[in-house]
């Protein structure tokens, strides 16, 4: 919890005025402390030293609040701070006893001052790391958060001297900055929370223009549930990154209120829907609704929130419903992460004591998914659920034409590269300044195009403000290019500062990024095994080689992790879309068509990976089709690993006509790779059957294909030594590594072995009925009638343990099935003794009828329930 709080701390000193203190730096040279500490004017001169400096180092004041007691300094950024990122502000917005979050500072207290060696008579200031947890309310009158101390504190209140200025931070967030001690509590410090920095004149303005980026409070307790916005960085996928609110969103100002209408609304907690093509500005609009509901003007109580993440640290999301700011939760691409939606919905329709919390759903389409999912929260009396916003590509052009949005763009676009430039980023290379007004080289007749989503124009204004900065990338013939080309220089400048010189492959690399966005990572784990796969079918092709050196995939994970961090708890993020399916666009075709399909069947990959990869594909080959057919060969050539993940993948990620045209496809590949001498007909004629079964149920928009399939794929977990500790303690679900297979047979044979497991239960219950009947009541008889639902329930119980899971083939396992054989075969003998057979004898007779019936009823159940299986077994088969 204190990496983040000691690499940013700094030593702030006056000498003049003989003050000293600690500061929190929030970006290369740029330091937040108490104004106390640094007293700035009166021709003193205030000075700063990181830790790894040696010296103190001259800086300026650029923001000073006397009433706030806060003032912003700037340094020399190559001497403070180099290469340190810009720090994510945030605050507290839920109180949940259970699980407050260690908040943590690290300052130069006095009584830290120690000699410099044991016989020196210099001193030196040492740094203290505090940790605590803070109460929201606690305070909250007074405008401060308190910070109760955990560990060792000083014996005299003085002795504190120094940490004030220090920044205080919760889970690697900045929430305030420590003031002072409070003499009236023991182990208690009063932090300045940055929100009223935030509301303070000057203060953001001055911050953006030395970082490049606006500051904006997140929750800081809540970042493990949620996905963050992205670091600032000279990259295409930043600029267009809809949470990066470069561009200022055009239009659909009706829908906002309406949006912002229905959050203010009475209930407790309700969902709602929200719609639109690929491009059409969901998550800017809901960024837009979040920016104005967290900044309310006025009395009323802000809101806070954000975009839930699809990996996060952890599961406990009654926290949730402890918030003490009303919350609204946003889940991209909702139609794929039914699962997550229900947990998170369980959890806020049970107790709920804090505030509002609305949930949006955003997806491409809501014609199946949703009104399912509506009868299923509704089930559970989560809110009304009776919203649903649709988004057009004519919405986001309402009052606005085409060149208006260009324009707009443009500016928006030069405007954010010059702070980025200014905060550090990038390189000297490009010739050209970042102008605005740069010449039209694919907006040309922009005020002539046809509607269309607004993606494209602010892809052609992006292109022509680099276009104009480098001439270079001037000379792409199309604006996608451009960007591409300009995501090439960051990627590049990232692997040169972590590869040895000379050995940057840009192929390899572009290569990789690729498989990033394809597999993605949930672990350290998943990330090697998407890195050697990608590395494996880059050099396709070329015979057998000697395996790569470990420390180059080690080197290539680290590149690809820090030009595309996690803003979740994934182990890494990824390339922008847009971007992503360019690339992979020309991956594939510089592969011969075979990067898709040799990728998708790597064995090193993970369940979960290729279920990603399956969806990715499928979503991106609606814009390039061609990208499906790598897809659809490798189902084929393996389709009892990849169909069911397939079957699951298209109908939730695609429309109902796209997703039968994808269906057709695959059916086509199949029936292709089924004439083939090595296909087993069996396992063809099962691919078949199901590939059709699944192309009637989505042509009939029918939402039962868990039924047919079974359970969606369950990400595997981390190993042990990769689980994160601070996460808390998370219980894991039985079946967190188990998927529900149904096994494959024939119609016929289905009907069959089910008739004979009813024909069994009808014989477990007549027998002991007919002793019942043949037994006066004076000699016990009524006791064999409870015999009879026991004896149906023991075998229904075995078939269900023995049929639905897989429990090995330990000899103990078996003593439950014989017991229960046994005991049923004592009720035949007992008929005996009434009738009795001449051959078969008894002793044999019963056995034999009671094991076949019972292995009858054992693969009915596995046939029509279907039997979980661990996929770890089935990962290291």
């Amino acid at each position: 919890m204190a990496g983040g709080a000691v690499l940013r701390t700094v030593e702030v000193s006056n000498q003049h005025k003989q003050s000293y203190g600690t500061g929190c730096l929030i970006a290369p040279g740029l330091v937040l402390t108490a104004h106390h500490v640094a007293l700035p004017g009166g021709g003193s001169v205030v000075t700063v030293r990181d830790t790894v400096s040696v010296g103190f180092t001259e800086a300026a004041v650029v923001w000073e609040s006397t009433e706030l007691d806060a003032v912003l300094l700037k340094a020399d950024r190559a001497l403070v701070g180099a290469g340190m990122g810009v720090v994510r502000w945030g605050e507290l917005v839920c109180d949940y006893p259970g699980s407050r979050p260690v908040c943590s500072m690290t300052g130069f207290p006095k009584a830290m001052r120690r000699r410099a060696s044991a016989r020196s008579e210099q001193y030196v200031d040492d740094l203290k790391t505090v940790e605590g947890t803070i109460a929201p309310h606690t305070g909250s009158r007074s405008k401060l958060y308190a910070l109760e101390v955990d560990g060792a504190v000083p014996t005299e209140v003085k002795d504190w001297q120094g940490l004030s200025g220090a920044g205080v931070f919760c889970n690697g967030v900045l929430i305030g900055l420590a003031r002072l001690v409070d003499r009236q509590w023991d182990r208690c410090l009063m932090v300045l929370p940055l929100s009223h920095l935030l509301a303070a004149d000057g203060f953001t303005r001055a911050v953006a223009a030395h970082t490049g980026m606006s500051p904006r409070l997140q929750p800081a307790d809540l970042r493990p549930l949620l996905d963050n916005a992205p670091d600032p960085t000279l990259s295409s996928t930043y600029l267009l990154d809809p949470r990066s609110q470069v561009t200022d969103l055009t239009g659909v100002s009706e829908l906002v209120q309406q949006i912002e209408q229905w959050c203010t609304g009475t209930d407790r907690v309700d969902v709602a829907a929200v719609t639109g093509l690929g491009g059409t500005g969901k998550s800017r609009l809901i960024t837009e609704v979040l920016h104005r509901l967290t900044t309310t003007p006025g009395n009323q109580r802000p809101w806070s929130g954000g975009f839930l993440a699809d990996n996060p640290s952890h599961t406990d999301y009654q926290v949730l419903a402890a918030a003490s700011y009303p919350l609204l939760l946003a889940v991209d691409l909702a139609e794929t992460r039914l699962p997550q939606i229900r947990d998170l919905m369980a959890a806020l329709a049970g107790s709920h004591d804090g505030a509002p919390v609305r949930v949006l759903l955003l997806a491409r389409r809501h014609d199946t998914w949703w009104p399912a999912l509506r009868r299923h929260l509704r089930t559970r009396n989560v809110g009304p659920v009776g919203q649903a916003f649709a988004l057009t590509p004519d919405d986001a052009l309402d009052g606005h034409s085409p060149e208006d949005i260009y324009v707009e763009a443009k500016a928006a676009f030069a405007r954010r590269i010059r702070l980025l430039q200014q905060a550090g980023h990038g390189d000297d290379t490009w010739p050209d300044s970042v102008v605005a007004d740069a010449p039209r080289l694919y907006g040309a007749g922009i005020e002539h195009a046809t509607r269309q989503p607004v993606i494209y124009h602010h892809i052609a204004a992006l292109a022509d403000v680099l276009a104009h900065a480098n001439p270079e990338f001037a000379l792409k013939d199309h604006p996608m290019e451009v960007l591409l080309a300009n995501e090439v220089e960051y990627v590049r400048r990232v692997a040169e500062a972590r590869l040895p010189e000379g050995t940057v492959d840009d192929k390899l690399i572009r290569t990789l990024v690729t498989a990033q966005f394809l597999a993605g990572a949930r672990t350290a784990r998943d990330g090697r095994a998407a890195v050697r796969a990608g590395f494996d079918v880059h050099h396709r092709g070329y015979g057998i080689t000697a395996p790569p050196d470990a420390r180059q995939l080690a080197a290539l994970d680290d590149v690809l992790t820090a030009a595309y961090p996690a803003t979740d708890g994934a182990h890494w993020g990824a390339v922008g879309e847009p971007l992503a399916a360019a690339w992979l666009s020309e991956v594939e075709t510089d592969s011969g068509e075979e990067f898709i399909e040799a990728f998708l069947q790597h064995d090193l990959l993970g369940t979960e990976q290729r279920h990603q990869t399956l969806s990715t594909v499928a979503r991106t080959a609606q814009g390039q089709p061609g990208l499906a057919a790598g897809a659809h060969r490798a189902v084929a050539a393996d389709p009892e690993r990849l169909l069911p993940l397939a079957a699951q993948s298209v109908p939730a990620e695609l429309g109902t006509d796209y997703a039968r045209q994808w269906l057709a496809g695959l059916e086509h590949a199949i029936a292709d790779r089924a004439v083939h001498p090595d296909a087993d007909p069996d396992t063809y004629q099962w691919a078949s059957s199901l590939i059709s079964e699944v192309q009637e149920r989505t042509a009939a928009d029918r939402d039962d294909l868990e039924e047919l399939i079974g359970a969606s794929p369950i990400q595997e977990d981390d190993a042990p030594d990769e689980q994160n500790p601070a996460a808390g303690p998370v219980v894991p679900s039985v079946d967190s590594h188990f998927v529900l297979v149904k096994l494959r047979v024939g119609w016929l044979t289905r009907i069959v072995v089910a008739f004979l497991g009813l024909c069994h239960l009808f014989l477990v219950a007549a027998v002991p009925s007919a002793v019942a009947l043949t037994t006066s009541v004076g000699d016990d008889g009524w006791v064999m009638w409870f015999f009879v639902p026991v004896n149906v329930f023991m075998h229904l119980t075995v078939a269900s343990v023995f049929g639905g899971r897989q429990l090995g083939v330990l000899p103990p396992m078996w003593i439950v099935p014989l017991f229960v054989i046994g005991l049923t075969t004592l009720s035949g003998l007992m008929l005996d003794q009434h009738w009795t057979p001449d051959w078969p004898p008894p002793w044999l007779l019963w056995p034999s009828l009671f094991a076949f019936g019972l292995m009858a009823l054992t693969f009915a159940w596995r046939i029509l329930f279907g039997q979980l299986q661990d996929t770890r077994q089935a990962a290291t088969a």
